[in-house]
């Protein structure tokens, strides 16, 4: 399964930590390919990674003009999975608030499943480390509010770190999506539900980043509110897809 896997990691900024990330990655896996896709960053993060291209044969990079969204970052990374051969694709972040580890089992829970979401709250168990309480109560609020208006079961449905079956990307019209920001990863997880495809939760530890400075803002929240009201009209006229 790993031969035929892509991991794809958006950057911003990231130089501190990417190099660390790609290491960690290819040692765990050395027959798996990434992805970075980074959105011209001051701090040369695109040099970095070029740097080891020399090194992993595997590692691909993107460079976009400027900081342009997360969800067409990853829009424009699923495009370039599916213009080749991998059969799972896996987003996670660079700052190492995601588990490289946790990887092969996001995977593995494809073969049951057509979206694997790495959980951080499943098991009635919140699964954060070192979060900040504002943080925290942002997020928590924010699953259980979408949760219950949409009547998904998924309690993490706004978790950055899944993995996608390749059949699940060509089933969803890519070019639909709305969400360029943080709200992107919610827009995916309720395509997926409405198209009665499968979602597993895969239960992981959230760590807080180790290096560099978060990119959440408090106007995350109005994007979200936002984008779910305009999803919700688009599923009751029967045009979300």
């Amino acid at each position: 399964m790993i031969n035929h896997s892509l991991v794809i990691i958006p950057t911003y900024n990231e130089a501190l930590n990417v190099h660390s990330m790609i290491e960690r990655l290819f040692h765990l896996y050395p027959e798996i390919s990434v992805l970075i896709i980074d959105d011209n960053s001051p701090d040369k993060t695109a040099n970095v990674v070029e740097d080891l291209q020399s090194t992993y044969s595997r590692l691909h990079i993107i460079k976009r003009a400027g900081k342009l969204g997360l969800g067409t970052a990853y829009l424009e990374g699923f495009h370039w999975a599916l213009s080749k051969q991998y059969r799972f694709i896996v987003q996670m972040d660079c700052d190492f608030s995601h588990d490289p580890s946790d990887v092969i089992r996001l995977i593995k829970a494809l073969e049951n499943a057509d979206l694997a979401i790495g959980s951080r709250y499943s098991e009635n168990e919140r699964r954060t480390k070192d979060w900040p309480l504002r943080r925290l109560i942002l997020s928590y609020s924010a699953s259980t509010m979408f949760r219950w208006f949409t009547g998904m079961k998924t309690r993490d449905i706004s978790g950055g770190f899944k993995a996608f079956r390749r059949e699940t990307l060509e089933r969803i019209n890519l070019k639909n999506i709305v969400s360029k920001g943080y709200i992107f990863q919610f827009e995916m997880n309720y395509k997926v539900h409405s198209m009665n495809m499968k979602i597993v939760e895969v239960p992981i530890i959230f760590y807080q980043r180790m290096l560099g400075v978060s990119k959440m803002s408090s106007g995350i929240m109005i994007e979200a509110i936002k984008i779910f009201i305009y999803l919700r009209f688009k599923k009751l006229i029967g045009t979300l897809n």
